[in-house]
C-alpha cells in the first residue's frame, strides 16, 4: 500500500483520492504512476480483504476497482463499497470481460467498466469526469439547500 501526498501543493488545492485496488502489483504501480503524473493521490490495496474498512480511513474520492482477484471478486466489494459510499464512482477493471459481467457490474453501482488491456489516459478520462460529476450533483444540492 502507498499513499502519496505532494507537501508542496497549496493546501486549498483539492487532489482527487484515488484507491487502486487490484491484486497485481504490477498494474497497480502502473496505474498509481499514471494517477499521480496526471495530478491524482493515489492509494493502493491488493485485495478485498480490509478494503472497506481502509475506505473509511482513507478518505477516497474514487476507487479502480479489479474484477477478479484471488481473495474474492469486485462485484462483491463493489456492492459493500455502493452501500457505504453511494456517491463514490468506482470504475470496474478486468481482463475477463464479457457482456454479461459489464451489465452486473453496473447495475451493482459501478460507474463505468473497463475492459483491460485498455488506455490509461481513457481512465483519467472516466476519473475526471465521473469525479465532475459528483462534485456538479454536490453543487446544485447545496444551492438547492444554501
Amino acid at each position: 500500500m502507498s499513499e502519496r501526498t505532494d507537501l508542496s501543493a497549496p493546501h486549498s488545492a483539492h487532489r482527487p483520492r484515488v484507491m487502486i485496488v487490484d491484486d497485481d502489483a504490477e498494474m497497480r504501480a502502473l496505474l498509481r504512476d499514471a494517477l499521480e503524473r496526471s495530478g491524482f493521490v493515489v492509494g493502493e490495496h491488493p485485495s478485498g480483504a480490509g478494503l472497506l474498512p481502509r475506505l473509511e480511513v482513507w478518505a477516497a474520492d474514487a476507487v479502480v476497482l479489479d474484477t477478479m482477484m484471488e481473495d474474492g471478486t469486485g462485484p462483491d466489494l463493489l456492492s459493500g463499497i455502493t452501500q457505504r459510499h453511494p456517491r463514490m464512482p468506482v470504475v470496474l477493471v478486468t481482463a475477463f470481460g464479457r457482456s454479461e459481467i459489464e451489465s452486473a457490474a453496473l447495475r451493482s453501482g459501478a460507474t463505468y467498466y473497463m475492459d483491460k488491456p485498455f488506455r490509461v489516459g481513457r481512465l483519467v478520462a472516466v476519473l475526471r469526469a465521473a469525479l465532475d460529476q459528483v462534485a456538479q450533483e454536490l453543487r446544485s444540492r447545496w444551492d438547492e439547500y444554501g
